[in-house]
């Protein structure tokens, strides 16, 4: 009996083990998918032309060159000088095939209006001479080395297209321009009265960074031109140096040191003769002239026209007679190159 229930037992235990061995394992939850990479973001489209859509051209002024070697000039030029004057509308991403530095200052400005024209400054003479400051000096440059940007409009004259400058860039009281190449571009300061160097808004901007082919950037902001908040920024890149105009530094004047002439359009000077002036006391000198009603005329120094004086002193524009008589003219140094013109009816 007890041998039949062990038996019993061996077998009862056979089919436990059995149950336990052929039990299924408890399911296990799905996996989640991998989740696929995230997209990398589309590159933005670079950004158009930035085109000043309300005047018909953005044109450069100045007697320089022009990239193909034609000579450039100032307002009124002929159609065709215009058109080929004329700067080229470009986006932000074209500065970079310019010069990095240039597109990495401009990428921090907020920018309306962008273009760019090749220019050569330097090579020619343009047959009178102005100055800039650079390194806490004073220099004295050919007027080749001068230049303006003109927004202008345009009509249509028959076949003709006419074009005229609208503002000029920079303009006294309304264009404040910012040197965005400082090296290369002396812009005069933003501000009406003379400062110690004799700039003022009135002078023209110089390249001062030699004889050469450069590329000009020129960008609008979308800020408005106020003292110490500029409106433009102006770069100049030079592309390939050539021989040309040295530049010469101006040393202290001594008034002393020079003679002094009357030149105009008056009888007997006609812009090639000049009116002797004798000295009067310390750092003063008159001469005595015939003028006419509208008669332009100035004081110029040493019989050329590297150091003149008229309107708003040192290289100021001419002074206008305003009726007929005989005159007293005066030039009266202060400091420096700094004069003071006047003329009295005897």
């Amino acid at each position: 009996m007890k041998k039949l229930l062990a038996a019993l037992l061996v077998v009862a235990m056979i089919f436990a083990l059995a149950a336990c061995g052929s039990a299924k394992p408890a399911e296990q939850p799905a996996a989640e998918p991998a989740a696929e990479p995230a997209a990398e973001p589309a590159p933005a489209e670079p950004a158009g032309p930035l085109a000043d859509e309300e005047y018909a051209a953005w044109v450069a002024h100045g007697q320089y060159k022009l990239a193909d070697g034609t000579d450039n000039g100032w307002g009124g030029k002929d159609t065709a000088l215009y058109e080929a004057s004329s700067l080229k509308a470009i986006s932000l991403d074209d500065v970079k095939a310019i010069d990095e530095g240039l597109y990495n200052t401009l990428a921090g400005k907020d920018i309306k209006y962008l273009y760019t024209i090749d220019l050569i400054f330097g090579t020619n003479d343009a047959g009178w001479n102005g100055r800039f400051a650079k390194d806490g000096k004073l220099f004295e440059a050919n007027g080749s080395y001068a230049f303006k940007i003109a927004k202008c409009t345009a009509d249509k004259d028959g076949d003709n297209v006419v074009y005229g400058e609208d503002v000029w860039i920079s303009d006294p009281k309304v264009s404040f321009v910012e040197a965005l190449t400082p090296d290369t571009v002396f812009y005069p300061t933003w501000q009406e009265e003379k400062d110690e160097n004799g700039f003022s808004w009135a002078d023209n901007p110089f390249v001062i960074g030699g004889p050469g082919l450069y590329t000009l950037v020129i960008a609008q902001y979308k800020t408005v031109s106020s003292p110490g908040n500029p409106g433009y920024g102006v770069g100049l890149v030079l592309k390939e140096a050539k021989d040309g105009i040295d530049y010469v530094e101006i040393l202290e004047w001594i008034a002393a040191d020079h003679t002094y002439g009357i030149i105009g359009g008056f009888a007997g000077s006609e812009w090639g003769a000049d009116v002797a002036m004798e000295a009067d006391g310390d750092n003063v000198w008159k001469g005595e002239v015939d003028l006419k009603a509208g008669d332009e005329f100035k004081v110029r120094a040493d019989g050329a026209w590297d150091n003149s004086w008229g309107v708003d002193g040192f290289n100021g524009g001419n002074l206008v007679c305003e009726a007929d008589g005989t005159y007293v003219v005066t030039i009266t140094f202060a400091d420096n190159t700094n004069a003071v013109v006047e003329a009295v009816a005897k």
